[in-house]
């Protein structure tokens, strides 16, 4: 008897510890994906101290060979947007949201059903416009009948008061029914309105509503009256914060190409569109259109991109440089190069959009200027190179870039 009890007290001892292993076995997985999934985010960061590539005048230094047609001018970043904007889709009378059709992301048809606004006072007033036009309506039919029987009597039984009364009483009873039949189409009108449907194909890129949304275009929100914005997933640009050292440079048409870490190894054409009016005092910068051909279907608005302007060294617009003016170069920070008396060597790049550093090999001229060296090749103006803190840095490691000032 007492065997068996202590064999049924060691089974359920170890029943007991059954949920206890299942619980640390699903707990290991779940932190086993959530170490894969933000693992970039969970490995640190090497700091490193950086500086960046500068374009500038020549101004004195030896001549180099001259760069060939539609190189590299310089490099920006910047965001995609819909080209040449997005399209809102608002609604034309005050209510609250009784259903919702879509979610962001979904593509739309041109006229298809986005949202319902509540429909019961649209479709009271309708049924009133319909009642006023079938009492009008009888009312212009006695007026006729009247006016009828008037006219078709003597001269000498009616007086001339009672054929201008009667007369005006029909054009009178006309008019009530033409302002009832245009009550009517504007209570139509409204109840229309109170379905919300796509001005066109697109994207959706926002979604204003849910269920129960007060939606009107008098409040003091700006998108008070706003269900959707959408964009065409075709036509897409990128906005280009170009730094005033390098907008010289900038002119409408100028090939570009365009790339994003959204979409490794893939590189898109385009050109500039537009250069906007002002230039950002506080960043010093010109931002530029730029429109992408052909872009993919997945890419999205406020993706982060890097531009590549192209095009002739020394050209402005579409003119050629002038006799008097300045061939500009680029100059890389001498603390970036390993040995500054070697005319070819690899240096660390960041790349802007991931971070992460890439190992490149460079050629040197041998003008120098202020602790910079001349390049001839390898790099793009405004780039980021490692100046310090490299020591067993590989390619791809992520970094974070500090300023001397930061270093530690």
């Amino acid at each position: 008897m007492e065997n068996r009890t202590d064999k049924h007290s060691g089974r359920q001892g170890g029943g007991r510890w059954k949920p206890v292993v299942l619980a640390v076995v699903l707990l290991g997985g779940l932190v086993a994906v959530l170490a894969f999934i933000f693992r970039d985010q969970l490995t640190p960061a090497k700091p490193v101290e950086t500086g960046r590539v500068m374009l500038l005048d020549e101004s004195g230094a030896s001549a180099e060979p001259s760069a060939a047609p539609d190189e590299l001018l310089f490099q920006a970043s910047g965001w995609l947007e819909p080209d040449p904007w997005p399209v809102k889709v608002a609604t034309l009378t005050d209510g609250f949201v009784e259903q919702v059709f879509f979610k962001e992301g979904e593509t739309v048809d041109n006229g298809q059903l986005l949202a319902r606004l509540d429909r019961a006072d649209a479709e009271l007033v309708l049924r009133q416009a319909v009642a006023g036009i079938d009492a009008a309506t009888a009312r212009l039919t006695a007026a006729r009948d009247r006016w009828e029987r008037i006219s078709a009597l003597p001269e000498r039984d009616t007086t001339p008061a009672e054929r201008v009364a009667a007369r005006s009483d029909v054009l009178e009873k006309q008019a009530q029914l033409e302002s009832a039949q245009t009550a009517r189409d504007s209570a139509k009108l409204a109840l229309d309105r109170t379905e919300i449907r796509a001005p066109t194909n697109g994207v959706v890129l926002r979604r204003f509503v849910d269920p129960g949304s007060q939606r009107g275009r008098g409040l003091d929100d700006p998108n008070s009256a706003v269900i959707a914005s959408l964009f065409d997933p075709a036509r897409l640009q990128v906005r280009v914060d170009v730094p005033l050292a390098e907008a010289g440079r900038l002119f409408v048409g100028q090939p570009t190409r365009i790339s994003t870490a959204m979409l490794p190894g893939a590189v898109f054409t385009g050109r500039v569109t537009r250069i906007v009016g002002e230039a950002d005092l506080q960043r010093n910068t010109l931002q530029a259109k730029v429109e992408v051909h052909d872009p993919d279907p997945r890419m999205r608005p406020e993706v982060l991109c890097r531009v590549e302007f192209r095009g002739r060294t020394g050209s402005f617009g579409h003119a050629p440089p002038s006799a008097n003016e300045g061939r500009q170069t680029l100059w890389i920070p001498e603390d970036a190069l390993d040995d500054p008396s070697r005319p070819e060597q690899d240096v660390w790049v960041v790349d802007p959009v991931s971070d992460r550093a890439e190992r490149r090999t460079i050629r040197l001229g041998r003008a120098r200027r202020d602790g910079y060296r001349r390049v001839l090749d390898g790099l793009r103006a405004n780039e980021t190179v490692v100046t310090a803190g490299a020591a067993g840095l590989a390619a791809g490691h992520r970094v974070t870039s500090l300023t001397k000032e930061d270093a530690p």
